[in-house]
C-alpha cells in the first residue's frame, strides 16, 4: 500500500435483488485500517454499490490525499466516471459526484469480485454482515 495514498475497498450487496441492502467499506492509510458496515434497509444492488462509495468519502476527513478506491461493480464505476449514461439513482450519483468534486484526486479500480482479492473479499463480508444486522465501525492500527 502507497503511504502517499488512501487506499479504499468498497462493495454493497442485496438479499435478493430488490431486498435487503448492506454496505461495506475498508479504508487504509498509514498502518491505518478503518472498517465499517451498514444496513440500508430495502433497495437494488446498484444503490447498495453506490452508497458504500458515498459512504467511504464521507468518512474520510481529509479531502487532499489522492483516493483509489476498489470496487467490484462496473457499474458504479460507468456512472460515476461517465463511460455509462445515467438513467437511474440520478440523484444518489449527482451526490457522489458532488462530493468527490471536493477531492484532490480520486480514481477507481475495478476488482473481480469472489476471486480471493482480500480487501474486496473482507468489503463482501461486511456487507453480508450488514444485511443480517452485524455492523462494524472500527480502526486498526497495523
Amino acid at each position: 500500500m502507497s503511504p502517499d495514498k488512501i487506499i479504499v475497498y468498497t462493495d454493497g450487496g442485496c438479499k435478493h435483488n430488490p431486498g435487503p441492502m448492506g454496505i461495506g467499506v475498508v479504508m487504509n492509510y498509514k498502518g491505518r485500517t478503518k472498517l465499517y458496515s451498514e444496513y440500508l434497509g430495502q433497495g437494488t444492488n446498484n444503490i447498495a454499490e453506490l452508497t458504500a462509495i458515498l459512504r467511504a468519502l464521507q468518512l474520510l476527513k481529509t479531502r487532499d490525499i489522492p483516493v483509489v478506491i476498489y470496487t467490484d461493480s462496473e457499474y458504479a464505476i460507468g456512472v460515476l466516471t461517465g463511460r455509462y449514461k445515467i438513467r437511474k439513482n440520478q440523484a444518489l450519483i449527482a451526490k457522489i459526484k458532488a462530493l468527490m468534486s471536493d477531492f484532490s484526486r480520486i480514481e477507481f479500480k475495478k476488482v473481480k469480485g469472489h476471486k480471493g482479492i482480500p480487501g474486496n473479499e473482507l468489503v463482501d463480508t461486511l456487507a453480508g454482515r450488514a444485511i443480517n444486522g452485524d455492523v462494524v465501525n472500527e480502526t486498526r492500527i497495523d
